[in-house]
């Protein structure tokens, strides 16, 4: 039986997702802050921290299988101990196992993520899909609200045992969510694995222009996205010139009005949608430019928190929602994956790069930079009109 986007089932499940990401929030801020403090240099924080996002995108795909064939229930079941054990990690070894732990959480998450859109996709109505993703999203970034500020507080206290005690609770909090849950047991006989299956559901989506163009812009704002998220905070440290948990509060504040209150303006209808793509991009722009004037505009850069945050809310759960339409149903789980892993990617590059153009540049001009590529992406959101439109000239 469908169920309703905001059903007793349904919130369990986002309850779910909020503390699972309570743990990657509150890390996200450490982590940085942490490496920054033994010593690391700027581009090998950015590859620390955009490994977790480059190994969750190799195994998307895998892991979209993995779920087609023995369910999103069996598969968040031992998922949840890997998220348990890399935590764990953390806490046993400290600075020595950022690394490990981020590999850990990249291979966790691509299963959670998998496992979850999935889930919702089979759980929920078509017409109901766009809202059920917008909440899932939501619940993604509502950890971001508190996570910030609460691990800026764990951080500046010189006994870091509490830390440690926050990581083990938040180790196994997640499991209290998924008893009964109602993710779905549904398995898929003869699920494909090859990457010849894989190559042939390519080559049917190639064909769909505008889904091409999709993974493209999604990929480009994931790399801004990741720019931001890895060094906002050691840009306000070491320029001392903001509050980090002050902005990110702001930001992830906005992230989740936005998203709860613009959840069914998300275009459902497996149509592309070039113009609201456009308002979203330019909300990136602004608030990566007011970033690159930090210097000039002072205390005037909390504004930019609501735009990149109007950014992150829409962007993603429009895109996730469109693609999840426009794969060809026949390699489904696979695709879906594949296509979500541009996410990952750009995410991952956006920390791995910018970091050289911090190392060797300044961070407002890795700022301005991400305003640039935001440009870039508004005009490749729009070749998938004009090759739509040529397509049709071509038929009459």
């Amino acid at each position: 039986m469908k169920k309703r986007p905001l059903s007793f089932s349904m919130l369990q499940i986002y309850g779910l997702a909020i503390f699972y990401f309570t743990a990657n929030s509150v890390l996200t801020v450490i982590f940085p802050l942490q490496a920054a403090d033994h010593g690391m240099p700027e581009a090998e924080i950015g590859l620390m921290m955009g490994m977790y996002m480059f190994v969750c995108m190799v195994l998307r795909p895998w892991a979209g299988q993995l779920v087609a064939k023995y369910s999103a229930l069996t598969i968040m079941k031992y998922l949840l101990l890997g998220h348990a054990a890399a935590l764990l990690l953390y806490v046993w070894l400290g600075v020595d196992s950022l690394y490990a732990v981020r590999i850990l959480q990249g291979i966790v998450t691509a299963f959670f993520s998998m496992a979850m859109q999935i889930g919702i996709t089979e759980t929920l109505r078509d017409e109901d899909r766009g809202q059920g993703m917008a909440m899932y999203s939501l619940s993604t970034v509502m950890p971001g609200l508190y996570g910030p500020a609460l691990g800026m507080l764990l951080w500046v206290q010189e006994d870091k045992l509490w830390l440690l005690v926050f990581i083990t609770i938040l180790a196994f909090a997640p499991f209290l969510f998924f008893v009964k849950s109602s993710l779905p047991k549904t398995k898929i006989e003869n699920a494909s694995f090859t990457l010849k299956d894989m190559a042939e559901g390519l080559k049917i989506a190639r064909g769909h222009k505008e889904l091409i163009v999709a993974a493209g812009v999604m990929l480009i704002g994931a790399s801004i996205f990741g720019a931001i998220s890895t060094f906002l905070p050691l840009y306000f440290v070491t320029t001392n010139t903001g509050s980090v948990g002050f902005y990110l509060f702001l930001q992830a504040f906005v992230v989740v009005g936005s998203r709860f209150i613009f959840r069914k303006y998300i275009p459902s209808d497996g149509k592309w949608h070039p113009g609201f793509i456009s308002l979203v991009l330019s909300s990136s722009i602004i608030g990566t430019t007011m970033l690159a004037l930090l210097p000039f505009i002072g205390p005037f850069v909390y504004i930019s928190a609501i735009f990149n945050g109007i950014a992150t809310a829409m962007l993603y759960p429009t895109l996730t929602t469109y693609i999840s339409f426009a794969i060809p149903e026949s390699h489904k789980h696979v695709l879906l994956g594949l296509f979500l892993a541009s996410y990952d990617l750009g995410f991952s590059l956006g920390g791995m790069l910018m970091g050289f153009v911090v190392q060797f540049g300044s961070y407002p001009i890795m700022f301005a930079v991400c305003s640039a590529l935001g440009l870039i992406a508004v005009a490749y959101n729009y070749t998938a009109r004009s090759v739509k439109q040529q397509m049709m000239m071509n038929e009459k």
